[in-house]
């Protein structure tokens, strides 16, 4: 990558459009009825986890769900601290994926999760989203006779997003016009390779699913569960088991997170353990790239790990900085959740970026757009150009002014020529800035809809919204890399 000269990303800095909107904080006080419900469970599930503290955290009840502190913590303080052992486990699934998991021409008799030999951790999503179907189908079975455990994962249960509407948020579940709307080559392509992993995911979980209820023991008996008859129709009806395990999957697709198996001194004993963390999985996304409102306030590990051994351990946040009452609790959800094509894919949704934001990593890149030039796909940030990008530039614009003699009348190889020795020049920045700058506006251009499409379903709403959403993401960052192109060729050069 080049890097635009600083003068010109500084700047730029004081011009570049802000993508952030400011959320108003909101306290004890100010919660509504509906929040004071959701807030009511939230300790209640703290309760029943033994998650400590109980009684500091409510949730938001505007826009996206979140998590705000009722009284402030200090920078290193805790913020949440909840056992391993409430959580779900990919390595823990229900005995009907266990059992079934291991059969086939070779496996032992008892299929044992903790063998690291025969153990996928490829297999993580199907485990885990195991344990959530395990749970729907089982809902209200043991109904007062419940213990705590089960108690608090029924609520965490009833609190999920609606599962249209977090269907809708995928774009793995999109149809092909709203997935066009989308303009983004990128997020097409992850889509097409996240398509067939699902359908294999959802075939096979399904399938063991059903030998599960068919299978039977050396005594002859069905696998020891209890099920209601409505489990069962579900069970039979392979239709609608798939769409369930698709509800499961997508629960631990937006919601799942990975910690590490390690003892004392770091070293890892264990393949990653992936765990839904109730109430954790709560707190929202915001960067710890970058500093300033929306970025991350805190990080979690997990503490009281000994060698091959999870059973005391804890799922710890802590503050990152000093948070005050009534402020979002922010993570980052990592890699997977920048650039925001790879964030929409991932978990549903779109991040807001803001230009202006200052960098904690300068060689990081918080949000790229794609910026196609004679056939080829580039893609670019507000702050670096791509060489092959200034290659494939400046080849272009020597082409358009082979006529002209020297387009600025400078010398062979000057200032403004379209190329010197691969160095990206004026002339050769406003080509690349006015390509920049036409994409932009084409990204804004409402995309044509068939009118077989149903804008009366709120499905169909959310999904478009969201594919708006992230041509305004794109919109934004090819605005802010045109204009600071400008700014660069502006410059008067350099003197040696």
């Amino acid at each position: 990558m080049a890097p635009i000269k600083s003068f010109a990303r500084a700047a730029f800095a004081a011009a570049a459009p802000s993508a952030t909107q400011k959320v108003p904080a909101v306290g004890t006080a100010s919660v509504s009825t509906t929040g004071e419900i959701s807030s009511f469970c939230l300790e209640k599930m703290c309760n029943l986890f033994q998650a400590e503290p109980t009684d500091n955290l409510c949730l938001s009840t505007g826009g996206e769900r979140g998590v705000r502190l009722r009284r402030p913590v200090e920078q290193g303080g805790v913020i949440l601290s909840m056992p391993i052992s409430s959580c779900f486990r990919d390595d823990e699934p229900p005995m009907w994926y266990e059992r079934t998991a291991g059969e086939g021409e070779g496996a032992e008799e008892e299929h044992d999760i903790t063998d690291y030999e025969r153990y996928n951790p490829s297999g993580w999503a199907s485990r885990l989203a195991a344990s959530v179907l395990d749970l729907e189908l089982n809902h209200g079975l043991q109904g007062d006779h419940a213990d705590e455990l089960t108690a608090g994962r029924e609520i965490w249960r009833s609190m999920l997003p609606d599962k249209d509407i977090l269907r809708a948020s995928l774009p793995v579940h999109w149809g092909e016009e709203v997935l066009a709307t989308s303009k983004c080559t990128a997020l097409e392509l992850a889509v097409d390779s996240a398509y067939f992993a699902r359908a294999t995911a959802v075939t096979d979980l399904a399938e063991e699913l059903k030998r599960g209820y068919d299978t039977k023991d050396g005594e002859g008996e069905l696998l020891q569960r209890e099920c209601m008859e409505d489990a069962l129709d579900i069970v039979l009806d392979m239709e609608e088991l798939q769409r369930k395990c698709h509800d499961a999957l997508d629960i631990v697709q937006t919601r799942a997170c990975r910690v590490e198996r390690s003892g004392d001194g770091g070293v890892q004993w264990g393949p990653p353990l992936r765990i839904l963390a109730p109430v954790f999985d709560y707190i929202n996304h915001g960067s710890g790239k970058v500093a300033g409102e929306g970025s991350a306030n805190a990080a979690f590990q997990v503490e009281g790990e000994r060698m091959c051994n999870l059973d005391d351990a804890e799922l710890v946040v802590r503050a990152t900085r000093d948070i005050a009452e009534g402020e979002e609790v922010l993570i980052d959800y990592g890699d997977s959740a920048r650039p925001a094509w790879r964030c929409l894919t991932s978990y549903g949704f779109v991040p807001e970026y803001d230009p202006n934001a200052e960098s904690l990593d300068e060689e990081h890149v918080e949000n790229v757009a794609e910026l196609w030039m004679n056939g080829l796909r580039f893609e670019v940030d507000p702050h670096s150009v791509p060489m092959d990008l200034v290659e494939v530039a400046a080849a272009q614009t020597l082409l358009d002014h082979s006529g002209d003699g020297g387009a600025m009348g400078e010398g062979e190889g000057g200032w403004g020529t379209p190329a010197a020795g691969g160095m990206l020049t004026p002339l050769v920045a406003r080509s690349i800035s006015k390509r920049a700058t036409e994409a932009s506006f084409n990204l804004i251009t409402e995309p044509e809809i068939s009118e077989e499409e149903d804008w009366d379903s709120p499905m169909f709403v959310h999904s478009s919204s969201l594919a708006a959403l992230l041509r305004w993401s794109q919109h934004n960052v090819l605005l802010a890399f045109a204009e600071n192109l400008k700014l660069f060729s502006s410059a008067p050069p350099e003197s040696e």
